[in-house]
């Protein structure tokens, strides 16, 4: 067992975090809002507070608001240090470009704080990255640095029996040597740690130890309020979408229509005090769901509500002096750094705005608050699977390996379901044209009923009659399935007879309660797509279309 540095803090309990818009306030000069960036601080109800008798020059102290502070630093390095072509996927490759840039950085920047504070948030995520190899936690080192009391170390698996890494002292090596590779170097040195303890001890495996904020989280146990609420708007949607924008197609949860419903709300309330007046009414409150909604299937959000806990720390979620306690908000805890936000003060800050230079200015749009909120990507779809025991882990790393240029990219609402294709647990139905009818529909079934893992066989599927064949017969478990079908040419499917038929190959409810549910998302105008079909269990579906922003029938 390893032998704790006396100059070394392990106790990794972060602080209260700040204010849920700090962050927002930091990298934009507008006023502090509860709408965007709440997202870093939103889950500090599962977070133990710091003692107030605790002096803030204790190590301790200083461990904990360095903790609380990584993800507003690694939101800057992502959202403003760096391009948008660098690849922040926290991966060991990731850190020869952030070493790259902390050279370039280092050579055409002059200002002290600027390169001090590039290199704060450098040191944030090689950190992070370094714990995802050698696992362990964050400590803190008590000798001064430079005019600091101290600075944040990496402590790698305690059965590594490894001394810490000080990602400052690795950077400041990096900056001297110049040689591009400091980073690799000491990844190799731990990865060659990590491989001799799992061959003395085989099934060993490096723990890493949770980030809060920083590292996904399984989403709330939804709130019975939360889900009376969504269920009451669902079915409110048709008369509202009325209401707000006159029956007009504009409510097809296309991140464009933030834009549009923007304008209505504006147009309904030029003053907080009427819109706070109006809050708990059906336009509002299904204003706040419609927001929502664009947010959870455009980025792949979930709904969540902390209900009012009296023994729940003053300030935190659950208390009453904290804004996100009782009200419908949407979250990504999923996701590493994922975004989250409060419809409901999105929309009353629209009435808010600023004197610049005598004119006053609008607050900021809606469509900004998508900014905060990450996209599905392969990587992101695949550890859900995995999580859910629908794709073997082998599965998903052989996927995850063949798509490894693109895993970490975003991935739009039409693409996520042929992600779920690529981890085989959904089939799809060409919606272009095709060279052969028959043979197409032959392969929807084959390909449907190799999902069922033998419970369903298709056989001896024959298309005929009509020009292009309208009736379509399969046998199912060696009996007969018809199935009438409407072509306008024998190039393309009929999809809606899909939609019937692929019920048929649905295991036995009694054996098996998966079935194949379509597909639903978020569609540009004016582009084709295929038809979807996912494999799963009624549990899997629900977690899928929360976290997934989809639909599923």
């Amino acid at each position: 067992m390893q032998v704790k540095d006396p100059n070394i803090d392990h106790s990794g309990n972060p602080t209260a975090p700040t204010q849920p818009a700090a962050v927002a306030g930091r990298f934009s000069s507008r006023r502090l809002t509860t709408c965007r960036t709440g997202a870093v601080s939103v889950r500090s109800y599962s977070v133990r507070m710091v003692p107030e008798i605790q002096p803030e020059s204790s190590p301790q102290h200083l461990l904990q608001k360095w903790i609380a502070d990584l993800p507003y630093q690694l939101l800057l390095l992502e959202k403003v240090l760096l391009g948008e072509d660098f690849p922040f996927d926290y991966s060991p490759k990731s850190l020869d470009a952030l070493e790259a840039r902390l050279l370039e950085h280092h050579d055409s920047v002059q200002d002290a704080e600027k390169q001090k504070e590039f290199v704060e948030s450098a040191i944030a995520y090689l950190g992070e990255v370094l714990l995802g190899i050698a696992g362990g936690a964050w400590g803190w080192n008590t000798r001064p640095v430079d005019d600091l009391p101290g600075q944040p170390v990496v402590w790698p698996d305690p059965e590594l029996e490894l001394s810490p890494v000080a990602p400052k002292l690795l950077i400041s090596y990096a900056l001297r040597v110049r040689t591009g590779t400091a980073f690799a170097e000491e990844i190799e040195r731990l990865r060659q740690a990590v491989t001799a303890r799992q061959h003395a001890v085989p099934v060993w495996e490096a723990v890493k130890e949770h980030t809060p904020h920083v590292d996904p989280t399984a989403p709330l146990p939804e709130d019975p309020v939360l889900t009376a609420w969504l269920a009451e708007r669902r079915e409110a949607l048709q008369a509202w979408a009325e209401d707000a924008f006159d029956g007009a197609w504009r409510w097809n949860f296309h991140p464009g229509t933030l834009d549009w419903l923007e304008a209505v709300v504006r147009q309904r309330f030029t003053t907080v005090e009427e819109f706070d007046a109006s809050r708990n009414e059906p336009f509002v409150q299904g204003a706040c769901w419609y927001m929502g909604e664009v947010i959870r299937r455009n980025k792949g959000a979930v709904w969540q509500y902390i209900p009012f806990d009296p023994d729940t720390e003053p300030g935190a979620p659950g208390s009453r002096e904290s804004v996100w306690t009782e009200v419908p908000f949407v979250d990504q805890p999923d996701k590493r750094v994922g975004g989250a936000a409060i419809p409901l003060g999105c929309l009353r800050e629209l009435l808010f705005g600023e004197e610049v230079d005598g004119k006053r200015e609008e607050g900021e749009s809606l469509w900004d608050v998508l900014f905060w909120f990450r996209s599905s990507s392969y990587a992101h779809v695949g550890a859900l699977l995995t999580r859910m025991g629908m794709a073997s882990r082998e599965k998903v790393d052989s996927v995850l390996a063949k798509y490894a240029e693109f895993a970490h990219d975003e991935l739009p609402p039409h693409e996520v379901p042929d992600a779920l294709e690529a981890f085989g647990v959904a089939i799809s139905a060409h919606g272009d044209d095709v060279d052969d009818l028959e043979e197409s529909y032959r392969g929807i079934l084959e390909e449907a009923a190799a999902l069922t893992d033998g419970a369903v066989t298709i056989t001896d599927v024959r298309l005929h009659g009509g020009e292009y064949g309208e009736v379509l017969e399969f046998a199912r478990n060696g009996v007969l399935v018809t199935q009438q079908t409407e072509h306008q040419s024998d190039e393309y499917l009929d999809h809606l007879a899909i939609m019937e038929f692929i019920g048929h190959v649905d295991p036995d409810p009694g054996d098996d309660t998966r079935r194949f549910h379509l597909v639903q998302f978020v569609h540009l105008r004016d582009a084709n797509y295929e038809s979807y079909f996912v494999f799963a269990t009624p549990e899997q579906a629900t977690v899928l279309e929360k976290e997934l922003g989809l639909e599923l029938r």
